[in-house]
């Protein structure tokens, strides 16, 4: 870190926190700068011209090394600064080439997983639909981001910081990052699918073995997701991959052993009213066990579950509710992206998610007049996108749940309007 290239960050620092900090004490002193990078981490919302972030940014690149002890607290106001304060459209190419070329010389330099995770969220920042600039380093950007995302990169932070931004990168990015598309798709299913490989190649199926017990698996699974949303609404060609059923895989995360047989007899009028008029939900289960049927589950637990023999709803954390809730949200985000990008493709996969066995079912159990007991009614009936919506307690996931339906909707008009 040469001594030029630190006053002149320190002058610009300086110079942003007595606007944003006017009561800090400016100094050249690295315990200082410490206190003031972290002091700048607290503040939101602060009107200062883009460029003058910029320039700072691109002065704390030119003079933080990342053995230096100021280098994790630059990347953490790196990544705010990024993704809160400015527009990416602010930064200029060469600006651009400069802080990315600082985090990949930091990804292929540092062995801490924590300034690993802080570099990540970083890039993850700077690559956000801005594919203009990040196609110029698809090449190392690619290996960068294969290397930690791989499915046997540990700590498990790091290598979800990395799907995350294997997501960022492609939001957006259209065919100026085409070349990535395939390879990126394979890193990211083989961390939620398990691989099978046959005389006819490679076939992928969700994995029911993970560990979900485990919460850092789970993030494994949501920031995923999340990422393979993005990708698909990049190529249609992924979704259409003969070796791998893209739409059965979304289908197991979105119906992750949902069971709306968890009421009793005696019970079920009483739950059917509360649904109905108070819009309690959280009767809705996920693989309950059979000792839980004979006992109304408290409607404090979630609805969520998981993927790995779970015993009941009250024995869910608080934490295990909101990262189910976000498997399945990004699930849903994946079906809509489905939808828009390929709704020919979805337009025969429909009853999967809209099942249309109903008359069996009702056939099958309906008495003289084939009318349903109060019992079955909407409690046994073969689940759906609507079962998600009827009862499932987290507000965003019902919203999730509608998004879907009308990209299935809106993409389907064709089919639809051949079928009346």
């Amino acid at each position: 870190m040469s001594t030029k290239n630190l006053d002149q960050f320190n002058l610009l620092l300086s110079q942003y926190a007595q606007l944003v900090l006017p009561a800090e004490e400016q100094t050249t002193d690295t315990a200082c700068l410490m206190l003031i990078l972290n002091s700048l981490e607290s503040v939101d919302h602060i009107k200062i011209l883009d460029q003058q972030v910029v320039e700072l940014l691109v002065a704390g690149c030119k003079a933080i090394g990342h053995d230096n002890d100021l280098s994790c607290a630059f990347y953490q106001f790196l990544y705010k600064q990024l993704s809160k304060q400015i527009r990416l459209s602010s930064i200029r190419s060469s600006q651009f080439d400069i802080c990315i070329n600082y985090l990949f010389n930091g990804l292929d330099t540092v062995k801490s997983s924590d300034h690993q995770v802080n570099l990540l969220r970083a890039l993850s920042a700077l690559v956000f639909e801005n594919a203009g600039n990040t196609q110029r380093h698809s090449k190392r950007l690619s290996d960068t981001l294969l290397k930690f995302a791989n499915k046997s990169t540990k700590p498990l932070e790091v290598r979800r910081m990395a799907i995350n931004c294997i997501g960022n990168a492609c939001a957006g990015a259209g065919t100026k990052l085409q070349p990535l598309y395939q390879d990126f798709y394979a890193c990211l299913l083989e961390n939620i699918c398990t691989v099978e490989r046959t005389s006819q190649g490679t076939i992928m199926v969700a994995a029911h073995s993970l560990d979900f017990a485990d919460t850092a698996v789970r993030k494994i699974a949501s920031s995923t997701l999340r990422s393979l949303q993005f990708l698909l609404s990049q190529d249609k060609s992924l979704i259409t991959n003969p070796l791998c059923d893209m739409i059965e895989i979304v289908y197991t995360f979105i119906f992750m052993n949902v069971s709306v047989q968890s009421y009793s007899t005696s019970s079920s009028t009483s739950i059917r009213r509360n649904r109905v008029f108070s819009i309690r939900h959280s009767q809705f289960s996920w693989k309950i066990p059979s000792s839980s049927l004979n006992r109304i589950p408290n409607p404090a637990t979630s609805s969520e579950s998981e993927l790995s023999d779970s015993s009941s709803l009250t024995e869910m954390s608080p934490r295990k509710q909101r990262d189910y809730a976000k498997i399945r949200i990004n699930a849903l985000l994946c079906l809509s992206a489905i939808a828009n990008t390929a709704p020919k493709v979805l337009y025969p996969y429909w009853n999967k998610f809209l099942p249309d066995t109903f008359s069996i079912f009702l056939s099958n159990n309906g008495g003289l007049e084939n009318q349903l007991s109060p019992v079955l009614k909407s409690d046994n009936q073969p689940h759906s996108l609507f079962t998600i919506l009827l009862y499932d307690p987290v507000v965003s996931v019902r919203i999730a749940v509608c998004n879907a339906l009308i990209a299935m909707l809106n993409g389907s008009k064709q089919y639809l309007s051949l079928a009346m």
